[in-house]
C-alpha cells in the first residue's frame, strides 16, 4: 500500500514542479478568459450565467455606490464591483468546470505543461489530502454480555 502512496506523492511534486507563477497581471489576463469560457460552457447552468450580465450592467448604469466625478474613488467601486461579480460566477460554477478551463488555459499559455507521454486530464485532486489507509469494523458488544 505504501508504494502506491509513494507513487502519487511522486506524480504530485511531478506536478507542483512543472507549474510555473504566472504573475499578477497574467493571472488576471487568464480570469477575464476563464469567465468567458465558463459562459460559453454548456454544463454551467444558465442561471449562473446570468451574473456576469448583470456585473456588466451595473457599470452601465448611471447610477453608483461612489460617483465617478470623484476622480480614483469612483472608478473604484465600480473595479470592485467587476471582481466581486466575477469571484462570485467562478465560485458559483462546480469546482470540476472551473479547474477543467482553468488547467486548459495555463496548457495554452504554457504555465502548466503536460509531463512526457502524459494524457491531459483535469488537476482537480492537485491539492487534496489523500488518507490511505485499512480499517475494521468493530462491533460493540452488549453490556448484558460483560
Amino acid at each position: 500500500m505504501n508504494t502506491k502512496h509513494e507513487e502519487k506523492t511522486v506524480e504530485n511534486e511531478k506536478a507542483v514542479a512543472l507549474r510555473k507563477d504566472p504573475g499578477f497581471w497574467r493571472e488576471m489576463w487568464q480570469q477575464i478568459r476563464l469567465v468567458f469560457r465558463l459562459i460559453r460552457d454548456p454544463e454551467v447552468p444558465f442561471y449562473l450565467k446570468i451574473l456576469p450580465f448583470v456585473t456588466v450592467v451595473y457599470l452601465l448604469i448611471p447610477i453608483d455606490l461612489l460617483p465617478d466625478v470623484l476622480v480614483g474613488l469612483g472608478q473604484m467601486d465600480d473595479l470592485a464591483v467587476m471582481l466581486l461579480g466575477s469571484k462570485l460566477f467562478m465560485e458559483f460554477v462546480p469546482p470540476h468546470i472551473v479547474a477543467r478551463h482553468m488547467q486548459e488555459i495555463r496548457e495554452q499559455d504554457g504555465y502548466l505543461q503536460q509531463a512526457a507521454g502524459e494524457a491531459a486530464t483535469p488537476d482537480v485532486l492537485s491539492d487534496a489530502i489523500i488518507i490511505d489507509a485499512e480499517h475494521e469494523v468493530v462491533l460493540k458488544e452488549d453490556k448484558a454480555e460483560s
